[in-house]
């Protein structure tokens, strides 16, 4: 595992992120910790908690650490199917509600381009980024 210090200037807000690398079977995991901050992000109502625990959390681009030049407007934040929901409706219903910052953790992959190695630099190519999961079930670690 490699935790590198990814540091990029967005728009008018700076932003640091610890990228931890953790090498996988056949390519590299991107991990970033994020904190969801009430107001700077929107549950997706509209897509709900679906089986398998699958639901979406919007967060405005320029608030998101990560450089995604194809997006618009919004990082959608997928939680992935798994045969464990317990887990996931907790924090989907702590994200409805929430009045305090959420700490997080987040897979890039497979949505991520490495630009340079040394320094590391990434960025995304599509818009969407998901809670990082091991077989379906959320992991809330680097």
């Amino acid at each position: 595992m490699k935790v590198l210090l990814l540091a990029m200037l967005l728009s008018t807000a700076s932003f640091a992120v610890e990228v931890t690398v953790n090498p996988g079977k056949y390519s590299d995991y991107y991990h970033i910790p994020y904190l969801l901050v009430p107001g700077k992000y929107q549950v997706n109502n509209a897509y709900g908690f679906n089986d398998g625990g699958q639901f979406e959390v919007l967060v405005p681009k320029a608030h998101f650490p990560i450089p995604a030049p194809n997006c618009r407007k919004n990082i959608i934040i997928r939680m992935p199917w798994s045969e464990h929901e317990a887990t996931k409706k907790a924090l989907y219903e702590t994200l409805l509600t929430a009045t305090e910052p959420m700490p997080v953790i987040l897979e890039l992959n497979p949505y991520v381009k490495v630009l340079q190695e040394q320094p590391l630099s990434v960025q995304l190519t599509y818009c969407n980024v998901f809670f990082r999961h091991r077989n379906g079930d959320y992991v809330n670690h680097l």
